[in-house]
C-alpha cells in the first residue's frame, strides 16, 4: 500500500512566508516508521517547504495546486495531521481529493481531530476515518483494515461505516505508547534534510505533561501521562542524526523536558562531551540553579519557559500555579550558566483585568535582556481544555486570528469558519473583561518593540521607570488620539516617538535604526553573480537605508552599554552631532557609515531605478566635474549599495 501524510500548513508568527517552519514533522515521521514497519511505502507531503521555495503560490489556486500534486502521486490511502491553526487546509484539500476519487480512503489524526472526531465526521464528508490520540501502535492495522473498514478490534478509531454515507462509529479507548523506547528510530529521509537549510534537527524526547493549566490540550492528548525517553535512547538518536547529517545542534521536542530532575541528569551525564548543543523546553519551578548548571556543562544552549501570564490572580485562575517570585531568579541562573531562554507570555484571559496585563507587560518588558527573548501572544480557544469546556459556546469572531492560522484564500473559507466555529476555534476568541482592542493592542505593540532590540528597549523603559506596562499604555493612547483603531507598526512608533520627543531626539536616531536592523529580513535576496554594465538599470538595494539627520548610533550604543546602571536618558549633549549615515542590512550582519553629502546625492538618484551611465551624466552636468568612471558604480554594485533590476 502506498501511503501519503499531509504535513501541516501553520503560518510562522510574524505571517512572512520566509520565515514558515520547515522542520520535519516528528508525528508524521512516527508514523511512516510504523507503516514502513508493516511494509508500507510512505511518502510525506510538506506544502510548507514548497511555500516558502516559491513552488507553491499562497492564493486562491493553493487548494487546487496541491491536490493536483498529491493525486500525481497515486496514494493508496491519504492522511492529514490535525491542528487547529491548520484544519482549513486540510478541509479544502481533502474535498478536491474526494470530488477527484470518491474511493480513495481519507484518514485524519492528531490533537484537534482527537478532540473533534464526530463533529468533524459529521460535518465534512471528505474524511472516512480519524484516528485518536497515540497511533503510533494502532496505525499499522488501520492500514490493514482500511480497504473493508472493520475497525471493531482498534482501539480509539471513529470510522465512516462506508463511503458517502454519514453513518458513524467509534471504539473505545485511548492509545498510548507507555514505553518510547520501544518505537523504531525515525527516518528522516522522508524530508530532503540537506537541502532545508536548518540551523538544527528536532528529536522527539518525550511526551505528555503533568500540569493541569486550563488554555492548553497538551494534558487532554496525552492524558496528563508524562513520559520521557531514555538517556541512552536519546543519545543514540542524537549520534545517528550527527553521523548522517552532521548536525551539532539539537532540539528537544517535549513540552516539559525537565519535570523528572533524575532523567534530566542521566541525560545530561550521558550527552555530555559529544559536541552537541541542545534546547528544551521547561518550567521555572522545574528547574534550579544546580540543574542548570549540569544543563549548561551538557550542551544546553537555550530553554523555553512559559510564563503565561505575570499576574498572581490570573496563575492560580488557570491553574498555572507557577511562583513569580522564581521567574527573574531563574531567568538570571540560565543566563549565568550560558544558557539563552525564551519567556512565553499570553493575554486575553477571559478574566483578564487591565491590573492583570499591566502585570504581565511589566514582567515581560523585565525579561528582555540579550540573553532572554520574551513574546506575548493571543490566547485562542482550543478544545479538549478546560477552559474551552466551559466557555465554548460563548466564542466570538471577528476576523482577526491568531498568527500560525492558515491564511483565507478560497471565497467560501470565511463562511466555512463561521458556519463551524465548534470546529475552527482558533479563529476565534473569547470575550473578557477589557475590550477585545486591547489585548490585540499589546501583541501586536511588544511584537514592535521588540525589534528595538534589549538595548535600545530597556532605555526607551527609563522614560517609564521599567513598566512596559505605562508604555504600552501611552502608545495606545497615542493611537486613539492620532488615529483610532489603528494597530502598532514601526511607523506608529516613530511618530510617537516623535510626538513625546520631538523629531531631532536621539531616541528617534535609535529606534530607527534599531528598527530597521531587525525588520524585513523576509524581503532578502541574494543576488546572482553578473557582470556588471553599467548600462543596465539599476536601483539602491531594499535593505540600504539612507537616513538623514540622524546620530551616531554606533557611539550611541556603546555609551548606554557603559552608562547601563542609568535611569535616565542621555543627555542630548552627550548624544553627539548628527549627519547623514548610509545603513545597509543582511541576514548576517549590519554595516553603518556617515557618508558625504555628494554621495548621499547620488545614491538618491537610485531611490528609482536608473542606469549608471545616466547617473554619470546627470552628476557631470549639475557639478561642472569630469563624468564619474565606471568603476565608482561597480564598486557600489560589488557591495550590494545598489543592485541591478530584474527583467
Amino acid at each position: 500500500m502506498h501511503l501519503l501524510l499531509i504535513d501541516n500548513l501553520v503560518m510562522p508568527e510574524d505571517g512572512a512566508l520566509a520565515f514558515l517552519d520547515v522542520h520535519p514533522n516528528l508525528g508524521l515521521l512516527a508514523l511512516a516508521a510504523a507503516a514502513e514497519a508493516a511494509h508500507h511505502s510512505v511518502q510525506i507531503y510538506d506544502p510548507k517547504r514548497l511555500l516558502k521555495w516559491g513552488q507553491l503560490q499562497y492564493d486562491s489556486m493553493l487548494y487546487e495546486h496541491v491536490a493536483a500534486e498529491l493525486l500525481s502521486r497515486s496514494p493508496s490511502v491519504v492522511g492529514f495531521t490535525t491542528l487547529g491553526c491548520s484544519f482549513l487546509f486540510a478541509v479544502n484539500v481533502a474535498a478536491i481529493l474526494k470530488r477527484s476519487e470518491p474511493d480513495l480512503p481519507i484518514l485524519l489524526g492528531g490533537p484537534h481531530a482527537t478532540m473533534l472526531d464526530r463533529q468533524i465526521l459529521e460535518r465534512f464528508p471528505q474524511f472516512d476515518v480519524i484516528v485518536r490520540h497515540e497511533a503510533d501502535e494502532t496505525f499499522p492495522f488501520v492500514l490493514e483494515e482500511i480497504e473493508l473498514r472493520r475497525f471493531e478490534a482498534i482501539p480509539g478509531i471513529t470510522w465512516r461505516v462506508s463511503a458517502g454515507c454519514s453513518g458513524l462509529r467509534s471504539t473505545e479507548g485511548k492509545p498510548k505508547v507507555e514505553d518510547l523506547d520501544n518505537l523504531p528510530v525515525v527516518s528522516y529521509e522522508h524530508y530532503p534534510v540537506a537541502e532545508l537549510d536548518l540551523d538544527l534537527l528536532r528529536i522527539e524526547a518525550g511526551r505528555g505533561c503533568p500540569f493541569m493549566c486550563t488554555f492548553c490540550s497538551t494534558a487532554s492528548f496525552f492524558q496528563r501521562s508524562f513520559r520521557l525517553k531514555s538517556a541512552d535512547r536519546l543519545v543514540r538518536e542524537l549520534d545517528i542524526l550527527n553521523a548522517r547529517y552532521g548536525f551539532t545542534e539539537f532540539k528537544l521536542d517535549h513540552d516539559m523536558f525537565t519535570v523528572n530532575r533524575r532523567k534530566v541528569l542521566e541525560f545530561c551525564e550521558a550527552v555530555k562531551g559529544r559536541g552537541y548543543r541542545w534546547r528544551a523546553s521547561a518550567r521555572v519551578d522545574c528547574v534550579d540553579k544546580e540543574l542548570l548548571e549540569k544543563m549548561a556543562e551538557s550542551g544546553c544552549a537555550s530553554l523555553y519557559f512559559g510564563i503565561e501570564t505575570g499576574s498572581v490572580r490570573l496563575q492560580e485562575i488557570c491553574k498555572k500555579h507557577l511562583d513569580l517570585n522564581l521567574v527573574r531568579p531563574i531567568l538570571d541562573a540560565a543566563h549565568n550558566a550560558g544558557i539563552e531562554t525564551t519567556a512565553s507570555f499570553i493575554t486575553g484571559y477571559p478574566e483578564e483585568q487591565q491590573q492583570d496585563q499591566d502585570d504581565t507587560l511589566d514582567m515581560l518588558g523585565n525579561c528582555f535582556e540579550p540573553s532572554c527573548l520574551p513574546q506575548l501572544h493571543m490566547l485562542a480557544p482550543e478544545p479538549g481544555t478546560a477552559m474551552y469546556a466551559q466557555l465554548s459556546d460563548k466564542i466570538e469572531y471577528d476576523g482577526y486570528g491568531g498568527r500560525y492560522n492558515a491564511l483565507l484564500v478560497s471565497s467560501d473559507d470565511e463562511e466555512v469558519i463561521v458556519n463551524h466555529p465548534e470546529i475552527f476555534q482558533t479563529y476565534y476568541y473569547y470575550p473578557a473583561a477589557l475590550p477585545r482592542s486591547h489585548y490585540v493592542f499589546a501583541v501586536e505593540a511588544v511584537d514592535v518593540l521588540r525589534k528595538l532590540g534589549p538595548v535600545t528597549f530597556n532605555y526607551l523603559l527609563r522614560v517609564y521607570e521599567g513598566r512596559l506596562s505605562r508604555l504600552v499604555g501611552e502608545l495606545r493612547e497615542f493611537a486613539d488620539l492620532n488615529s483610532p483603531g489603528a494597530r502598532p507598526d514601526c511607523a506608529m512608533l516613530e511618530g510617537f516617538l516623535k510626538w513625546k520627543f520631538g523629531e531631532s531626539h536621539h531616541l528617534l536616531s535609535l529606534c530607527g535604526y534599531a528598527m530597521r536592523t531587525s525588520g524585513g529580513l523576509e524581503d532578502f535576496s541574494v543576488s546572482e553573480s553578473h557582470p556588471f554594465d553599467p548600462a543596465s538599470p539599476y536601483k539602491l538595494n531594499p535593505q540600504t537605508y539612507i537616513l538623514r539627520d540622524y546620530h551616531d548610533c554606533g557611539f550611541l550604543l556603546d555609551q548606554i552599554r557603559r552608562q547601563a546602571d542609568r535611569t535616565q536618558l542621555l543627555d542630548e549633549s552627550e548624544a553627539g552631532e548628527r549627519s547623514t549615515y548610509l545603513l545597509k542590512v543582511t541576514s548576517k550582519e549590519s554595516t553603518y557609515g556617515k557618508i558625504e553629502p555628494g554621495v548621499e546625492a547620488i545614491l538618491c538618484l537610485f531611490e528609482e531605478p536608473r542606469r549608471c551611465t545616466e547617473v554619470a551624466d546627470l552628476v557631470a552636468r549639475a557639478t561642472g566635474m569630469p563624468r564619474i568612471k565606471a568603476s565608482f558604480f561597480r564598486d557600489l554594485a560589488q557591495t550590494e549599495i545598489i543592485v541591478p533590476v530584474a527583467a
